[in-house]
């Protein structure tokens, strides 16, 4: 019997092969098999199984009937849709914030908004991805929609993870903190489809910057 996905072996399986993909260890492109996972590991089958299928879920990984798993290649093209995914949940995400939003929640987004453009104008690019992260998850609160919040993060690990290696273009930083300024507004001002329109076109610059990056040479 499949061990429950709560198992402290899949659990602790999970997270070291996913900090070996977020950290190079698995290069991408590579492969390899469930046997040679579980003998790696020192686990049986079956956790190495639930492992994969729960990196799947993030992205981090293709799994291949009957062969294992691959790292997916870092190209445009896989950016692309990750980012265009991404724009449709934050558009999403944005638009029930303006509805639902409490005082207290939009104090929480302007903390974190000032805390990305403080880093932003300091060129932290490390600072700046915390900040940004902690903005988005004070939307997603406010946004009260755990389904469409759980597939956002579920396909963020990767992004960041590439994001922190590559950094961001010239002006990207000061750009997103004005982008920031705009959703955390319409969201403030209670107007559900500026919200959307203004968390999509963050996410869209977003992606173009990120593919210029990789296009440059520089993952």
């Amino acid at each position: 019997m499949a061990e429950p996905l709560s198992t402290p072996a899949y659990a602790r399986l999970r997270d070291r092969l996913r900090a070996d993909i977020l950290g190079g260890a698995w290069q991408p492109g590579t492969h390899r098999t469930l046997g040679a996972l579980a003998a790696e590991h020192g686990v049986s089958m079956s956790p190495v199984r639930e492992a994969l299928l729960a990196l799947e879920g993030e992205g981090l990984v293709e799994i291949r009937q009957h062969r294992g798993a691959v790292v997916p290649v870092l190209d445009a093209r896989l950016f692309a849709d990750l980012y265009d995914l991404r724009g449709a949940l934050q558009s999403l995400l944005a638009r029930r914030a303006a509805e639902r939003a409490t005082p207290a929640q939009l104090a929480a987004m302007a903390v974190h908004e000032a805390a990305y453009a403080e880093a932003a104008a300091k060129g932290d690019a490390a600072a700046a991805l915390a900040a940004n992260e902690a903005f988005h998850d004070a939307l997603e609160a406010s946004a009260d929609n755990p389904q469409a919040t759980a597939l956002y993060k579920a396909r963020s690990a990767f992004v960041n993870a590439v994001r922190l290696r590559l950094g961001f273009g010239q002006a990207r930083m000061a750009e997103a903190a004005a982008q920031h300024r705009a959703i955390l507004a319409a969201i403030a001002a209670r107007e559900p489809e500026a919200a959307a329109a203004a968390a999509f076109a963050h996410a869209m610059a977003a992606k173009r910057d990120l593919i210029a990056r990789l296009e440059d040479g520089k993952a």
